[in-house]
């Protein structure tokens, strides 16, 4: 069973008048996390699910030259995610102990990619996986056991069912997908406060879970919308950018 969506692009400015839930549910957002967030009532959030700028300055990503802007969400989604919740991120080793540092969340496990065609250089030669780190809000259990480590596709950007993801760190659909069946419900609400390529939106909508989607780039926003289009048989669907409507897949 597939959720209904409709992915709605915003040019979001210091008067925009957006209004929860209508404006967020099952939405895509294209304007600032730190902003945005703020329009989320405390304790509205069943898990938080992300990959953000983490410092390694990859190329295509906004701020990844910066960690500050990862901090600085952190005690926003504190504040949004309910008690007895999980806030699940995706982190570079590199900057692995950065993380813990002033974080309001408690630690609790992560789950490994495993990345046997990876050719990521590492201090010890070649790194072949991935981190990602399991927080909590309270005392949060899991929904289903299963493992902690999970194998990539191979061909990080190319999805089987999707074809090739055009950006630079694509998150595997079927990772994402295992780690929201263990730590979430059906109808749950799941926030990704950079959602890039729009894996989390996708993976949510195929498991019957609600999701909200930030992200600043408007050209991840259109693919995310194009993305989600492809789970949803038919329906009519509109991106809002600059208050006017315009057919999916318009670029100014």
């Amino acid at each position: 069973m597939f959720m209904e969506h409709s992915a709605v692009i915003l040019n979001t400015t210091s008067d925009s008048k957006l209004s929860y839930p209508e404006d967020f549910i099952n939405k895509i957002i294209c304007g600032d996390c730190l902003e945005l967030i703020k329009y989320l009532p405390s304790g509205c959030i069943d898990a938080v699910l992300t990959d953000p700028p983490y410092g390694l300055n990859t190329s295509g990503i906004k701020n990844d030259r910066d960690l500050s802007l990862f901090y600085n969400v952190l005690p926003e989604c504190y504040r949004v995610l309910k008690n007895d919740s999980f806030f699940i991120t995706f982190f570079s080793t590199k900057f692995l102990s950065h993380l813990f540092k002033n974080n309001p969340f408690s630690y609790f496990w992560q789950f490994i990619l495993y990345c046997p065609e990876s050719m990521v250089r590492s201090p010890i030669g070649i790194t072949k996986y991935m981190s990602c780190i399991v927080f909590k809000k309270g005392n949060p259990k899991l929904v289903k056991f299963k493992t902690d480590i999970f194998k990539d596709t191979p061909g990080k950007m190319v999805e089987p069912d999707e074809g090739f993801i055009n950006h630079p760190t694509p998150k595997p659909k079927h990772f994402i997908k295992e780690i929201i069946g263990m730590t979430t419900l059906e109808n749950d609400l799941i926030l990704d406060p950079f959602i890039g390529s729009g894996s989390t939106a996708v993976a949510a909508n195929q498991l019957n879970r609600k999701f909200i989607g930030f992200e600043i780039k408007k050209e991840y926003c259109l693919l995310a919308d194009k993305r989600l289009a492809k789970v949803k048989e038919g329906g009519k669907r509109e991106v809002y950018y600059k208050r006017k409507k315009y057919p999916v897949g318009y670029t100014s």
